[in-house]
């Protein structure tokens, strides 16, 4: 039996930089993009390592910097080997959670930089009443937060219109999901109208300075380098 863990965790599933935002590619060439998800995974990661509720963090990724970074914030990072989307990254960190006995996990997208220390607290709050909670997104039928415990409680199914799906989950388990539509962990950047997107409280400081770079050209922001190492 592996060591045991407490607590509910955070799960963070994170794309390698350089597959990240497809479909933001209408309007950023691949450098800025991969220059984008930089500054928000360390904006989402900033945030939950001052969370003082959750039990831990967990970062399932194979992108060498992403995983440098989270070890660096007190965060355990587990190899997405399968690389076969955001499901099956979310059922391996689970199943790591499983396995050492933690009590739940929130999964949080790392493309939720606008999320504040105090609406992730909200949710855990909420998971201590209810099984599941759900953060939906904004715009697009999403699920930005997902809350579980115990763990197994509903399957995840992210994907389109991944909040009616996992609502449905819910009752089909006769769980009752509490709904928290929040401001800052409502708004991902994930396609070109989020770039002109400033919501929440949340810090968010690397991805705010960068969308304003962007707004207003300025020459490349300190950390660029990162990024141009990958496309090199």
């Amino acid at each position: 039996m592996a060591a045991s863990v407490s607590g509910i965790w955070a799960i963070v599933p994170i794309k390698r930089l350089d597959h990240s935002k497809r479909r933001l590619s209408d309007m950023l060439d691949p450098l800025e993009r991969c220059e984008l998800a930089w500054a928000m995974v360390r904006d989402v990661l900033d945030t939950l390592s001052v969370v003082q509720s959750l039990g831990g963090i967990l970062v399932v990724t194979n992108d060498p910097q992403a995983a440098g970074y989270a070890r660096a914030r007190g965060a355990v990072t587990l190899a997405d080997t399968r690389e076969a989307g955001t499901n099956e990254a979310v059922r391996a960190g689970m199943a790591w959670l499983m396995d050492r006995g933690a009590a739940g996990a929130i999964v949080v997208p790392g493309d939720i930089p606008f999320a504040g220390e105090d609406e992730f607290s909200m949710v855990l709050a909420k998971l201590g009443t209810h099984p599941v909670v759900l953060v939906p997104a904004a715009r697009d039928g999403g699920t930005n937060v997902l809350a579980i415990a115990p763990l197994g409680a509903i399957a995840v199914a992210y994907g389109e219109n991944s909040f009616a799906r996992h609502l449905a989950a819910a009752q089909e388990a006769g769980i009752g999901a509490h709904v928290l539509r929040l401001e800052g962990a409502g708004h991902d950047i994930d396609v070109s109208g989020d770039l002109f997107i400033d919501a929440g409280q949340g810090r968010a400081v690397r991805t705010r300075t960068w969308l304003k770079r962007i707004a207003r050209p300025t020459p490349a922001a300190p950390g660029t380098e990162l990024c141009k190492e990958i496309f090199q």
